[in-house]
């Protein structure tokens, strides 16, 4: 896979392009006048949410208290 090779100014101006070119699994390289690289493209996708986060931890500690229960929570 080559990455596309791009300057400042026209990634700023075609970034929907490149957004898209990244989110299709491309690279991009963003070079400056200065001569330093940059490198765009997608990453993985995160959870949304606190929930779907400590998702893979609901169960993996045993409180003693129900699941289903607020006890415990400031809620006694």
């Amino acid at each position: 896979m080559a990455a596309m090779q791009v300057t400042v100014r026209e990634f700023t101006r075609k970034f929907p392009n490149y957004r898209r070119a990244a989110l299709a699994g491309k690279e991009v390289r963003v070079r400056d006048r200065a001569g330093n690289s940059f490198v765009f493209r997608a990453s993985e996708a995160t959870p949304v949410s606190l929930a779907a986060a400590m998702g893979d931890l609901i169960g993996s500690v045993q409180s003693g208290q129900r699941k289903k229960t607020l006890a415990g929570y400031g809620r006694d």
